[in-house]
């Protein structure tokens, strides 16, 4: 079985670039390159999506998209961000809450309804079995999963630790240390599966000064696909919120798992209505 895998870094509105990335990956584990990750816009990703779906055939296509894609609630936060943006702060980071208001993310005319459409929707849920099948994900979610956050150097510094400061775009709070310890771990993820051309890529603008927005859009994008790997290799995942709210998808982590269930109950929440752990059944 052929397994299409896509990272997927929007942008969230028409007006801005985003980037993405993808590999096959084939019945026996081993994967293709298909590029180093590239700057689109969401019709240039989509057109690429079917142009490897024509080239490839994939038994299935997944893709991980750093965007929201559910959003029923007209003004306010989603649930999954009010419990995912407790472990976030936490670690000094922030999260940008969803809604209907925001007409350029997810108003009637946003970009990412028609993207959506064009593969069948938003999976519905970490159980579904299409042929293609876009989950939403959160790169700092997944490195909170992967174990990527650095000491907290405060005076009383949180067990937790913090997030990299890894976003070129504030000038005020980037750290170049960060940037290239978030390409380090990065590299060496991709370096595991012999993805040589991403590594490359990667080891690249880790040195490069000086690190722009798109330079970033893309090493998320990276993320992304990592997410999608993890799926793709049936290994344990986590899904916070539901499909009727809105729910994110990240590699399974025990320490993390277990702050959304302290969350969960802090807020009043059955974790086991708003957290799953699950293997891709779809493969």
């Amino acid at each position: 079985m052929t397994t299409l895998l896509v990272g997927f870094d929007s942008a969230w509105t028409a007006d801005n670039l985003g980037a993405f990335v993808g590999v096959v990956r084939s019945g026996d584990g081993t994967m293709r390159e298909l590029g180093p990750p590239q700057t689109v816009d969401f019709l240039k990703a989509g057109s690429a999506i079917v142009k490897w779906q024509d080239e490839h055939a994939p038994s299935v296509t997944i893709v991980l998209l750093d965007q929201p894609t559910i959003v029923p609630n007209p003004t306010g936060q989603r649930p999954v961000e009010n419990i995912v943006g407790s472990v976030v702060s936490l670690r000094y980071g922030g999260m940008q809450p969803a809604s209907k208001s925001r007409s350029k993310m997810f108003g009637a005319s946003a970009p990412v309804w028609p993207f959506l459409e064009w593969f069948g929707g938003a999976a519905s849920s970490a159980d579904a079995v299409a042929n293609t099948l876009v989950f939403e994900t959160y790169p700092v979610l997944a490195m909170i999963a992967l174990g990527w956050t650095l000491p907290d150097p405060s005076p009383r510094p949180r067990p937790t630790g913090r997030l990299p400061k890894y976003n070129p775009d504030r000038r005020k709070t980037f750290s170049i240390s960060d940037w290239q310890h978030v390409c380090g771990r990065a590299s060496e993820s991709f370096r595991k599966y012999g993805l040589m051309q991403i590594v490359s890529w990667i080891e690249d603008v880790a040195q490069k000064s000086p690190v722009l927005k798109p330079d970033q859009d893309k090493l998320d994008a990276c993320i992304c696909l990592l997410v999608a790997v993890s799926l793709a290799e049936r290994k344990l995942n986590l899904m916070v919120g539901d499909s009727l709210t809105g729910y994110i998808v990240v590699p399974h982590s025990a320490p993390l798992r277990r702050e959304i269930v302290a969350r969960c109950r802090a807020t009043g929440r059955a974790p086991l209505e708003w957290m799953r752990v699950f293997r891709q059944g779809a493969l």
